[in-house]
């Protein structure tokens, strides 16, 4: 099993993000406290989400969109 997480330090929102390379699933730890799976997810796409300048708006315009989003 070979996971990867990002710390998110310009985000307000989102605390962390990982990802299963094997699963190809993506976790997304919210500040508050939610976490959301994303399933099927590339992990450029989260790596892009990690170093974007705003992680939560890169999530709702580009992941939540595209991707099956699920409550953990």
């Amino acid at each position: 099993m070979s996971i990867t997480s990002w710390e998110t330090p310009n985000s307000s929102n989102i605390a962390a993000i990982g990802y299963d390379d094997d699963t190809r699933t993506g976790t997304i730890t919210f500040r508050s406290g939610g976490t959301y799976t994303v399933d099927s997810v590339d992990r450029g796409v989260l790596e892009e989400m990690a170093s974007s300048p705003s992680p939560g708006q890169y999530f709702n315009r580009h992941v939540k969109t595209t991707y099956r989003v699920r409550k953990a």
